[in-house]
């Protein structure tokens, strides 16, 4: 094992990196590139290392690194820190573990309980309330001391789904509003929902929320097979009504497709039938199974890394070419950060039973990584929430700095160490030993570098319309 590399405030970092047109310098702090040759290359690390070595270099070698020089390459830069206290301004509910489908690979059993078969059950009312004002006051603090937040955000999600509570998701959006006007300070609500919706949820879902995700495997037979009812249907015909209400109503939404290994090989057709379906879609997030949940007992499984980068490559020229953005969580060149997601401290996650969880993933207490992520709970007698101040501290050490795997990694300040619930299963961070997701991250980022590299502006393009 490595050991913990100690980091400074302010470095230089440089790495040499090869795609299929040759080598390419890379400063991921600012996020500078460019190609070169491999001399060049070569020149650049050792000054980058010991600036003396410029004193052996030959006057061309000299040149270039005082090209490089002028164009930022070997400045310090501060390094990313994460959070700082936890006030947090945004929530995330999950409503109820019930769900109405029955998902082949879902990673919370939903509908079921959990993997141990939790009860079923539905967020108080007073939990809801109260996780709204928490947040709320937290912006309203922030705001009066200059640090201006903007708003403060309900997220609501599930280890279920969250329409299943439809009379709390209406008091939640109604807290929401009263603390809003109490406070002085705008909110935005987020959902995330499978889209089987009756035509009330679907015109509450129209009328009261800023932002959309909606989970559709991105073929209708995808769909059908992967996600059926609780009694065993299909649901494509209920998600596309949904979807074509949320386009017709001037709804963005973005959609949220997993990918198993018998998909992979189909991801250009699930964007091109997505992008020429539903126009409204603000970006298409393809995200490969993780073998969790009941993805454990069905004939689900996860594509080799080969498989999905390539996959997934021709599923963005597909996108481009449709104007689509497309995304995967891990390859993320344009982010520098320490830590995958705000499990390190900023995330602030209420489960049905009241249960504060840094990790969506994480939402039962009988999961055994509840032990990390759960760091509070609803106290009905206070009628407030209590923190555990010590696990707080522990969630603190989940980012990149203390994953010694990834110290010489150029994805490190982007990717992160990716999700800590997948690849820190009873492991310390130190143990950190990466996953087939490094695979795809590294190579997905490399191509978004490569592409950037690579860009023409229209008016540089040879044909009439840009291309």
């Amino acid at each position: 094992m490595k050991p913990v590399p100690t980091y400074p405030e302010t470095a230089v970092e440089l790495f040499a990196l090869r795609d299929g047109v040759g080598p390419i310098l890379y400063a991921p702090i600012g996020q500078l590139m460019a190609r070169v040759n491999e001399p060049a290359a070569a020149c650049a690390l050792a000054y980058a290392s010991d600036h003396a070595a410029l004193e052996s270099m030959t006057e061309d070698e000299r040149a270039v690194v005082n090209e490089l020089a002028a164009h930022g390459f070997f400045d310090e830069r501060p390094l990313p820190r994460g959070e700082g206290a936890f006030r947090p301004v945004q929530v995330t509910l999950f409503p109820t573990n019930r769900c109405n489908l029955r998902c082949s690979y879902c990673y919370a059993f939903g509908g079921e309980g959990g993997a141990s078969g939790e009860p079923l059950v539905e967020m108080s009312p007073d939990v809801a309330r109260a996780a709204i004002d928490f947040v709320a006051d937290n912006a309203r603090a922030l705001a009066d001391e200059g640090c201006e937040p903007g708003c403060f955000i309900v997220s609501i999600h599930g280890n279920g789904e969250p329409f299943c509570a439809f009379g709390l998701m209406r008091e939640i959006v109604r807290f929401g509003r009263e603390a809003s006007e109490r406070v002085g300070v705008p909110v935005v609500f987020n959902t995330a929902t499978n889209g089987v919706l009756s035509d009330e949820q679907l015109d509450f879902l129209l009328r009261n929320f800023d932002s959309v995700n909606i989970s559709f495997d991105g073929l209708p037979a995808f769909q059908d097979a992967n996600r059926p009812t609780a009694g065993g249907g299909g649901s494509f015909a209920s998600i596309d009504r949904t979807m074509r209400a949320l386009q017709d109503a001037g709804v963005e939404f973005g959609i949220r497709t997993t990918v198993t290994a018998s998909m992979v090989a189909r991801m250009s057709e699930i964007v091109a039938f997505v992008a020429d379906n539903y126009a409204a879609t603000e970006q298409i997030h393809l995200e490969p199974v993780w073998e969790c949940g009941r993805c454990t007992t069905s004939d689900d499984a996860m594509p080799s890394a080969q498989a999905f980068t390539e996959s997934y490559l021709a599923a963005l020229d597909v996108a481009d070419a449709r104007g689509v953005k497309l995304i995967y969580s891990g390859a993320r060149q344009e982010l520098v950060c320490d830590a995958f997601c705000k499990v390190g401290g900023g995330s602030f996650t209420v489960t049905p039973a009241g249960d504060v969880t840094a990790c969506y993933e994480v939402s039962y207490a009988s999961d055994p990584r509840s032990q990390r992520f759960f760091f509070g709970r609803f106290d009905e007698q206070a009628g407030a929430f209590v923190f555990d101040r010590g696990k707080l501290e522990e969630l603190g050490r989940l980012n990149v700095r203390n994953f010694p795997y990834c110290s010489d990694c150029f994805c490190k300040w982007h990717c992160a160490g990716d999700c800590a619930a997948k690849v820190l299963v009873g492991i310390s961070p130190e143990a950190h030993a990466g996953s087939v997701r490094c695979e795809v991250n590294r190579t997905l980022t490399l191509d978004q570098i490569s592409r950037k590299l690579d860009w023409n502006p229209p008016e540089e393009r040879g044909d009439a319309d840009g291309r």
